[in-house]
């Protein structure tokens, strides 16, 4: 699953820390037909909720295999989004932070 890589990718690498210090970053991932993935990263620990927070920071929709490329770091989440395959919702600074985590991983 490509979640659960990406969410054990960001646990082992300790250069990401600076980046989710100043606070947790709460991300929907949403494919078109299926379940969402919801996502705490915070610099103690990134996990995957069984359940939805009660305030998303940051969503992502858009068709599977779009999103596990972009996770994959395959193609970025900028181009998908300008490609009009991934819609996104949340502030811009998330957005960046998020990209910036992917790349990263």
């Amino acid at each position: 699953m490509f979640i659960t890589d990406f969410i054990s990718s960001l646990n082992k690498a300790e250069f990401i820390k600076p980046i989710l210090m100043n606070r947790m970053l709460l991300v929907e991932i949403r494919p078109i037909n299926k379940s969402s993935y919801f996502l705490e990263l915070s610099a103690e620990k990134s996990r995957e909720l069984s359940s939805p927070p009660p305030k998303i920071d940051f969503l992502i929709e858009g068709e599977e295999p779009d999103l596990e490329e972009m996770v994959g770091n395959r193609i970025s989440l900028k181009q998908l989004v300008s490609l009009g395959n991934i819609e996104i919702k949340g502030s811009y600074r998330d957005f960046l932070k998020f990209e910036a985590l992917i790349k990263l991983i």
